[in-house]
Formats: structure tokens, sequence, C-alpha cells
């Protein structure tokens, strides 16, 4: 059980560091084709969402199954939703009139469009979760 926790921390590390990479090095008109398609397409996000959900349930699953620790549990629980709420904040700036998503208007889609149009904004953010991700893809493949 531990080896496929560990294989599969190390994908979920390896796509989001590729999505942070993708916010730089793609330019932004086909990141935000992208972002429009997907909420075009109405019901992806939610299937996506859900998607996920079942993901971090068998994570916590798995982790609880090879020892879970709950203080290095609980302190990674908040330290994320943490960053993740510092992250959102970053994103105050009204958006240009070109870059103002099409209705019908959603927090989400705002919020997508925002990040897309300046993700300079989250820069220190998008750094420390980085640097926090690639350190424990190191500990994933450096630690017995």
């Amino acid at each position: 059980m531990e080896v496929a926790l560990k294989i599969l921390l190390g994908l979920y590390i390896l796509q989001a560091l590729i999505k942070f990479v993708s916010l730089f090095a793609v330019p932004y008109p086909t990141r935000i084709k992208r972002i429009a398609a997907v909420h075009a397409g109405g019901g992806f996000l939610r299937w996506f969402d859900d998607i996920l959900l079942v993901l971090m349930i068998v994570l916590v699953a798995l982790l609880a199954a090879v020892g879970l620790e709950h203080l290095s549990f609980t302190t990674g629980l908040l330290v994320g939703l943490t960053l993740t709420q510092v992250f959102f904040h970053r994103f105050i700036r009204p958006l240009a009139p070109g870059r103002v998503p099409p209705p019908p208007l959603t927090p989400i889609k705002t919020m997508s469009y925002a990040i897309q149009a300046h993700p300079r904004l989250a820069g220190r953010d998008i750094l420390l979760q980085a640097a926090l991700l690639i350190w424990a893809l190191f500990m994933l493949i450096a630690q017995p």
C-alpha cells in the first residue's frame, strides 16, 4: 500500500508542477482558450471535481493504512488550505474589459480568468508551493 501511495502522490505532484509551469510557459491566448472551453462544457468541472474528491479519499485511506501521523496530517491540511486561501486572495485586481469572461459569470469562472490574466500576482505563492512540492517529490524518491 505504501508503494501505491507514493506512486499516486508522485504523479499528483508532477501534475501540479506542470500546471504551475504552464501558467508561465503557455501564452495567455492559449491558456484562456482552454479555460473558456472548460467553462463552456458545463458539467466538466463538476465531473472533474468528483474525480479529485475520490482521489483525495483514496490518498487519505492509503495514508491511514500505512500509518497516518495525526500531527503531520493536520499540519499539512491546514498549511494546504491556507496556501490556497492566500493564493486566491492575490487576485484582487479587477479584470480589464478584454479579459472578463463571457456571461454567465460564476465565481469560479471569474477566478479562473483572473488567474490566467495575471498569474504573476501569486508568484510568491506559486514559488512556495512549487518548492514544497519539489521537496515532497524528492522525499518520495529518496526515502525508502
